[in-house]
């Protein structure tokens, strides 16, 4: 990314799990007082890259920067940017059951949608559950219920998204 891209009060990524903003610019950013280039900034990582923690705030000079932002994240598109890279981490952890489970729901589905599904997949979801893919669903079953409903979260729903396309 060309440095004169970067400014204040943006989002960038490195274009794999990095998520920075950049929170101020100027002289005063210097990562040390003996550095020659005055035009620095400081950002605030969103996702943990390269060892920096999440949620902590760094110096860098606008070169540095610039060489490891990949791609510009608009603001309105962060938190979908943030969820899909969370979606993707969770279906790597996913069962070969629990995969074969989402795989069989529909891909149009949205946070209003109410799926019923037979009582023998009951633990199936419980384990999706867990993993806050689900919203709503029975805590238990009695013995007479043939099925039950569920509604998936946003994090579900993108996971879903993340099974089907594997």
């Amino acid at each position: 990314m060309k440095k004169q891209d970067i400014g204040v009060a943006r989002f960038y990524s490195d274009g794999k799990s990095g998520l920075r903003e950049v929170v101020a610019e100027g002289p005063e950013y210097k990562l040390y007082a003996a550095d020659a280039d005055n035009d620095c900034l400081r950002y605030k990582s969103h996702v943990s890259s390269g060892g920096i923690a999440a949620g902590t705030e760094n110096n860098s000079t606008r070169t540095a920067f610039a060489a490891w932002a990949k791609v510009e994240v608009r603001a309105e598109d962060v938190d979908q940017w943030l969820l899909d890279r969370q979606a993707a981490s969770l279906a790597t952890k996913l069962t070969a059951p629990q995969k074969s489970f989402l795989n069989g729901f529909d891909r149009d589905l949205n946070l209003k949608s109410y799926i019923s599904c037979p009582r023998e997949e009951f633990r199936l979801a419980k384990a999706c559950r867990e993993k806050g893919l689900m919203a709503e669903m029975p805590e238990s079953l009695h013995e007479d219920d043939d099925d039950f409903e569920i509604t998936f979260t946003a994090l579900g729903l993108a996971v879903l998204k993340q099974v089907h396309a594997a």
